[in-house]
């Protein structure tokens, strides 16, 4: 009886040993989410333009190609095609974009690692980009512009810009909503706009020229597809164009 005992307080011991080191492990673990080094962090994905196929130019037609669930058919969703360009000193310049502008948040910056929310009232006092954008309902049931997004190319890499901050038939502005109604088989004209100010974005010596509309830049390398823009340059601009292009020659 009394080994019994004895046997069944040193496994209750045993136990409560356990248990205390396991609570003080599981404690360590708890208090150290989040306080690892920057080197712990996940590091961006260096997205590079390397297939001619992928580059389009303003006023091709661009297949939004999807795969449908269950069945792995290959499908056109929509059609893009960008038919305008145009760069302004602010949106006040565009009759009706100020007032319908859209917070959301840029990725390009002194710390791309760091999302910063572009307020409203900073994107219409930068120099803003805007885009006529023609839309093809093919199968689309989603009915979303979500999926273009700016990117600027730095020393080869491409990164992202940002979402638009304005679309001309969003329905949510407050929620940055890109979504829009369009009966398959229909096509519509919108306008898409994005701030691209230097000293917004945090980018130094800016190349305008190095500016790409993406399509699904955050999915799959296959599904990606860029348009080459041609932002209309002035007159300040041209000399930092010719250092530029005489950079990349040497």
């Amino acid at each position: 009886m009394k080994r019994k005992l004895i046997t069944t307080i040193l496994t209750l011991s045993l136990c409560l040993s356990c248990f205390t080191a396991c609570s003080f492990n599981a404690k360590n673990v708890s208090d150290n989410i989040g306080k690892g080094n920057e080197s712990d962090l996940p590091e961006a994905e260096d997205v590079v333009i390397d297939d001619k196929d992928d580059m389009y130019n303003i006023g091709d037609e661009i297949e939004v190609k999807t795969i449908e669930y269950g069945t792995d058919r290959e499908y056109i969703e929509k059609c893009y095609t960008v038919n305008s360009v145009k760069l302004y000193d602010t949106a006040a310049e565009v009759d009706g974009v100020s007032d319908n502008l859209i917070e959301i948040d840029y990725y390009m910056g002194a710390d791309p690692e760091k999302p910063k929310v572009m307020k409203k009232e900073e994107a219409a006092s930068g120099k803003f980009l805007y885009c006529g954008v023609s839309v093809k309902n093919v199968e689309d049931n989603t009915c979303t512009v979500g999926d273009i997004s700016l990117v600027y190319e730095v020393d080869g890499v491409c990164r992202l810009v940002g979402s638009p901050v304005y679309f001309s038939a969003a329905k949510d502005l407050d929620n940055g909503n890109y979504d829009y109604n369009l009966l398959q088989g229909q096509s519509m004209d919108v306008q898409l706009g994005w701030c691209v100010d230097p000293d917004l974005l945090q980018i130094s010596d800016m190349d305008m020229s190095k500016l790409y509309l993406a399509v699904n830049f955050n999915g799959e390398e296959e599904n990606r597809q860029y348009i080459k823009l041609l932002v209309e340059i002035r007159e300040h601009d041209v000399l930092t164009l010719l250092i530029n292009w005489w950079k990349d020659l040497v």
